[in-house]
């Protein structure tokens, strides 16, 4: 009998919707209505029906994921995407939240004038005095001491203090033994270092916000012409990512040669 009930249960349940594929929103939504419902039946039958209906209901959603059919497709396609995102969803992930894109940042990067229409294609250039200084500044960043120092100088700390290290989670800075920064790469940091001080100048940069600046810096990234560390090509490719609540663009941007990656987000 125990065999029979748990090859019943397994045969109900769907993985593509429940445990770590389970889509937050979904189960909100339907245990509402399973809320709705025992209440309807508990006020047109007893209670006693009402509560065993949403016992029932439960189940059903923990099994399945979901209780009326066709809610995952529903909430993929209705569901704005301002709702899903007071959930999370399963498209996030620490790369994808962490470097933004290029589509969030380009009104800020219009805003500060370091990036503009090109004159002569249908696409975005970077401003020539913004573009020589930043690749000017790329070139000084050779060795450990000359980072560190301009790191110490851009953060009013003792360059003494400062450590930078590879990881499996990214590039990071340290002071004193405390992380104080991460980013994608090794390159990412180099062209982030050397776009900073080259923003100083230009109206508006100062009155971002820091996650503004972050996104701004991020957003650079797209305009290298080489690696700041192998000297190599840019690659970038896209891929349609689907969960259970949405489907959405993917970007990546790396280093052809090194495979340092400069840039990952969602559109």
């Amino acid at each position: 009998m125990q065999t029979t009930v748990t090859d019943l249960l397994e045969a109900i349940r769907q993985p593509k919707y429940t445990g770590e594929n389970r889509c937050r929103p979904c189960t909100v939504v339907n245990t509402l209505i399973a809320v709705a419902m025992s209440g309807f039946l508990s006020v047109l039958a007893t209670p006693i029906v009402g509560g065993l209906a949403f016992l029932v209901c439960v189940i059903a959603i923990y099994l399945r994921g979901y209780l009326v059919p066709g809610t995952p497709t529903l909430t993929k396609r209705y569901l704005p995407d301002r709702v899903r995102r007071l959930f999370g969803t399963h498209l996030e992930d620490a790369e994808t939240t962490s470097d933004g894109g290029i589509g969030d940042a380009e009104p800020l990067l219009r805003a500060t004038g370091v990036v503009v229409d090109c004159p002569d294609e249908d696409d975005l250039c970077l401003e020539a005095t913004f573009r020589t200084a930043w690749h000017e500044r790329l070139a000084t960043l050779e060795d450990d001491e000359t980072r560190l120092e301009a790191l110490a100088s851009r953060l009013d700390l003792e360059a003494g203090k400062l450590a930078l290290e590879g990881s499996t989670g990214g590039y990071v800075a340290r002071y004193g033994g405390d992380r104080i920064g991460i980013w994608p790469s090794e390159a990412a940091f180099l062209a982030d270092l050397a776009a900073a001080p080259a923003l100083d100048g230009h109206a508006g940069w100062q009155d971002l916000t820091a996650d503004e600046q972050g996104a701004v810096l991020a957003g650079l990234r797209v305009f290298l012409e080489a690696c700041p560390t192998c000297g190599g090509e840019i690659d970038g490719n896209e891929e349609t990512v689907e969960s259970c609540c949405s489907t959405a663009t993917r970007m990546a941007l790396e280093c052809g040669d090194c495979g340092a990656r400069l840039l990952r987000g969602t559109a």
